[in-house]
This record gives C-alpha cells, sequence and structure tokens, in this order.
C-alpha cells in the first residue's frame, strides 16, 4: 500500500483484508460502517481528514465525544473504537503510518445490564399463542430448546436436522465454528410437524429450514416480527427480543446444573466469562418466579 494512500482508500483495502481473513460478513459490515460514520465525521471538521498521516489521537477523542451527545451506549461506543483501533492498527502494519494515534484512547464505561429472561409461564404462554401455526411455533419451540443465536437460525437448511440423532448442526455460527446441539422430544415433535406442513403448504424453491409463505427464506427481520406478535399475543409487558430466548435457554439450563463446559459448547460461546452470567441470571431471575408465583 503506498504511503500517500487515502483514508477512504485504506478503509476500503482495510474492509477487503477482513474478508479475505474469514471475518463474518455481519462483522466486516458493522467494520466499515462504524469508520464510514468515522470518516464522515472527520470530513466535516477537518480539510485534510482524506491524510491518515494528519490524523491523531485528539481527533478520535473528539469522535468519541461526538458520540456521547447523540447518544450512543458505551457498549456501542466501545465497539466502534475497536474498530477505529483495528484499522489503524492496520495501517501501522502496512508502513502508512509509524504508531496508532487509537492505541491509548480510552474507551467509554461499559453499561452492566443485566440481560432478561422469561419465566416458566411466560415462554409456556408464547408458545400456547403459536400452536395454530407450525412453523412459528417451530421457530419459538427451536430457539427456547436450543438457545442458538438469530442469524443461526435463519442459515439453518434441512440438513442441519438430524431426526435419527437428534441432533441439530449449527454450521459457521459466530466464530466460525460449526457445533452440535442434541435435541429433546418436544423440540422434535415442533420440526417434525412443520415440516409435514411444510411439504404441503408451501411453495419450495430452496432447502432452507424455515421458509416464508411464498417458499423463500426468511429473513432476520421476519423472525424479528414473528416472536414479537407473539410475544404481544402472549401479553408479555416487559421487553423481549429473539436474543432473550436464548438467554432464557441458557438461564434455565444453568438453573438445572447444566455443567459451564457442556452449556459454553452448546451456545458457541468464545470465552468461559460470557457462559458464567447465566448461573448469575439463573440464581437471580429464577428465583424472582418462584417469589412471584408462590401460593
Amino acid at each position: 500500500m503506498r504511503e500517500d494512500v487515502s483514508t477512504i482508500h485504506a478503509k476500503e483495502v482495510f474492509v477487503t483484508a477482513l474478508e479475505g481473513q474469514n471475518f463474518s460478513p455481519k462483522t466486516v459490515r458493522a467494520y466499515r460502517d462504524d469508520l464510514s460514520q468515522f470518516t464522515a465525521w472527520l470530513e466535516t471538521i477537518r480539510v485534510d481528514w482524506d491524510t491518515p498521516k494528519r490524523l491523531g489521537k485528539t481527533d478520535i477523542e473528539a469522535f468519541l465525544y461526538h458520540l456521547s451527545g447523540i447518544p450512543l451506549t458505551g457498549v456501542t461506543r466501545a465497539r466502534k473504537l475497536a474498530a477505529i483501533r483495528k484499522f489503524f492498527s492496520f495501517l501501522q502494519e502496512n508502513g502508512i503510518l509509524q504508531t496508532n494515534p487509537a492505541a491509548a484512547v480510552r474507551g467509554a464505561r461499559r453499561e452492566e445490564k443485566e440481560p432478561g429472561i422469561l419465566y416458566k409461564e411466560q415462554y409456556k404462554a408464547l408458545l400456547y399463542e403459536a400452536t395454530e401455526r407450525p412453523r412459528d411455533y417451530a421457530i419459538i419451540m427451536t430457539f427456547l430448546q436450543t438457545g442458538i443465536r438469530l442469524s443461526e437460525l435463519a442459515n439453518l437448511t434441512l440438513e442441519d436436522v438430524d431426526f435419527e440423532n437428534r441432533l441439530l448442526t449449527v454450521r459457521q455460527g459466530k466464530g466460525r465454528r460449526d457445533r452440535q446441539i442434541p435435541l429433546v422430544e418436544e423440540e422434535v415433535k415442533a420440526l417434525r410437524n412443520y415440516l409435514r406442513f411444510r411439504a404441503t403448504e408451501l411453495i419450495l424453491d430452496d432447502d432452507t429450514l424455515f421458509l416464508a409463505k411464498n417458499g423463500t427464506s426468511l429473513n432476520v427481520s421476519s423472525v424479528k416480527a414473528i416472536v414479537a406478535k407473539y410475544v404481544k399475543k402472549a401479553g408479555i409487558r416487559k421487553r423481549v427480543s429473539v436474543h432473550t430466548l436464548r438467554h432464557t435457554f441458557g438461564a434455565h439450563k444453568a438453573d438445572k446444573h447444566m455443567s459451564i463446559a457442556t452449556l459454553q459448547e452448546l451456545m458457541g460461546h468464545k470465552k468461559k466469562e460470557t457462559t458464567l452470567k447465566y448461573i448469575h441470571l439463573a440464581r437471580t431471575n429464577l428465583r424472582k418466579e418462584m417469589v412471584e408465583t408462590a401460593l
């Protein structure tokens, strides 16, 4: 890369390098969007914004201050700083910069938010409302019984369901590593019932597991809308997202004393610390359920 490369060109080369390193499309898109926001802001305050050598620590700190007034959460600002750090590190590694001006920038403090989960009566109500819709019931059951992520569910194919061995294969999930999740009886029944419906009621054009009414693949926005619909119908008043169902899976498994190593494997966590949080969730949220439902 030439030493006089522009900031915009360097950004595009950096994004291409991420793709070449097999980062997930979602991660690459996040880096691109965060850096585009940074460079767009630089353009409003500096005439020499498109020259990487002209940029310094104070520019990055000023950008973070700008973000604090939008406002954005500390977690979001920390993510954007991580993208900027990686970008400038890339420029340093390729001889464009002598040092990384973002290395010494202190990030915003992250808010510690406890993930919400559903109590037994709430997820039972959610499933009850979806009973008449085989696909929707199977989607909600899959989230609750496997703890997979939204993107992972949307990418499931027919081949990923092994009824003989009662296994669900999650391919190329977060961290680019496949994993297998055992299927319980309730999940098997829900999937078999949906597949019978799928074979007779839908126009099929691919092997994606969960399809829209016209036979095309469901996108993540559609899955979110499906879950939101039944949350409303079930009368659940607290804020519930698809990720809440994943948290519910993790917390209930921890409450039933599943080993941390097994739970980490099932949920596809890279770090043990991420899985350990579910022990706290089980001890706090599920104990509240005992109090709130006491006779």
